[in-house]
């Protein structure tokens, strides 16, 4: 295998992003450019023709660091759920004879969460069917169905238009068991953040549940979030290629999948 390389889909966001990914690793806009037997790091690149890449890449020898089934059980949150349900609120496919309380929807891959008290709060069960209504009428969501998931009052710090809350939650970067970066999630309200590095809670939390999703995909992301009461929980897994950095140091998120690429043996990051 020869050394990693990057396959990145720039915009007008990430073009610093992709100068600091080629200081550290091999990186390209094209396909053409990658040479046989590679591994291949689909930045920003691997959607909406996942599959499709895939076996392009399989025509030379390459391979993506997930693979479409890898990607899937990340993508769908009615796969990995069953997995971490310990960790992550409760999670339902319909919304029928639920227990009274506030829930939030979504679909299985995304939501809409800057319609916040629209698109997805649901104050009591009785409002769900409204929230599902306006979600099945959006065409990005109606294709990945819905889900409802208990809603956990979480640390807040403020709240933004359309009532969402800014909340003390973290994005984690990891390539399986290991931990390559992490950030304050919301990126356009950094002055909340309330410290450099979350407590050990935190990180006891992402080390048990890094461990349960390396058993299914290579690179993938893990957020979580600090509860009213104090105690952490995961809200969502997503796919390393597809997700933004929020506010982890692009520098530090390259170097380290660098080095563990490299040397997969040991452990780079504490």
């Amino acid at each position: 295998m020869k050394p990693p390389i990057v396959l990145f889909r720039k915009d007008l966001d990430t073009e610093g992003e992709l100068d600091i990914c080629s200081d550290y690793i091999l990186t390209t806009e094209y396909r053409t450019a990658i040479l046989p037997g590679s591994l291949v790091i689909g930045r920003y690149s691997i959607l909406p023709f996942y599959a499709e890449l895939e076996r392009e890449l399989a025509l030379n020898g390459s391979q993506l660091i997930n693979s479409h089934a890898q990607h899937l059980y990340i993508a769908d949150i009615t796969n990995w759920y069953s997995d971490v349900k310990d960790y992550t609120p409760d999670t339902y496919s319909g919304w029928y004879n639920l227990p009274q309380g506030s829930y939030v929807l979504k679909g299985k891959t995304n939501s809409r969460k800057h319609q916040w008290n629209t698109m997805m709060f649901a104050e009591t069960v009785k409002d769900i069917p409204q929230i599902a209504q306006r979600l099945y009428s959006d065409t990005f969501i109606n294709q990945q169905d819905i889900v409802v998931r208990k809603y956990i009052p979480l640390k807040r710090f403020d709240t933004a238009i359309n009532d969402l809350p800014i909340t003390n939650e973290w994005r984690a970067f990891f390539y399986k068991t290991h931990l390559l970066s992490i950030g304050f999630y919301w990126s356009n309200f950094q002055e909340h953040q309330p410290y450099d590095f979350p407590p050990s809670e935190a990180i006891t939390l992402l080390n048990e549940v890094s461990k349960i999703v390396s058993e299914h995909t290579n690179f993938f992301v893990l957020d979580i979030a600090e509860t009213q009461s104090g105690n952490w929980i995961l809200i969502e897994i997503n796919d390393g290629q597809m997700s933004g950095l929020s506010c982890n140091n692009p520098h530090e998120l390259y170097k380290q999948l660098y080095w563990i690429l490299n040397n997969e043996d040991s452990k780079p990051y504490s």
